[in-house]
């Protein structure tokens, strides 16, 4: 079998298949590395689990230490894990943007290099 009939053959066939498993593969990369599912869920939790214990009886000052502190904490891990996602969700399109253009430019690479080459030889003559 001809060599250039082998390249092509591989080149449409078992190459496009594996760009498009390295395509799925960075897509599911970016939506584990940035846990966006799990950081939704936990949106309004405390940053860093870290909250204070009610304080016992009726002294004010400690039951506003106790809810300031709690709403500090809740909006800090709320603020957080927002910018996160979005960075995450930024990342993700990004991701299937970038994939996209690679992947059209990799199936139609060999055309225009068959069309350059073509262009160069008329250039030529």
């Amino acid at each position: 079998m001809p060599m250039a009939i082998v390249f092509w053959r591989w080149y449409y066939g078992e190459a496009v298949k594996n760009v498009l498993l390295a395509w799925k593969n960075y897509i599911i990369f970016a939506s584990n590395y940035f846990s966006i599912p799990l950081l939704l869920r936990t949106l309004f939790a405390p940053w860093k689990r870290d909250i204070t214990r009610k304080p016992k009886g009726l002294d004010f000052k400690k039951l506003f230490e106790y809810f300031a502190f709690n709403l500090i904490s809740s909006g800090l891990g709320f603020l957080v894990r927002f910018v996160t996602v979005c960075v995450g969700i930024i990342s993700l399109i990004a991701t299937v943007i970038v994939g996209a253009i690679f992947f059209v430019f990799w199936v139609f690479l060999p055309l225009i290099l068959v069309g350059l080459l073509i262009f160069a030889i008329i250039l030529l003559i």
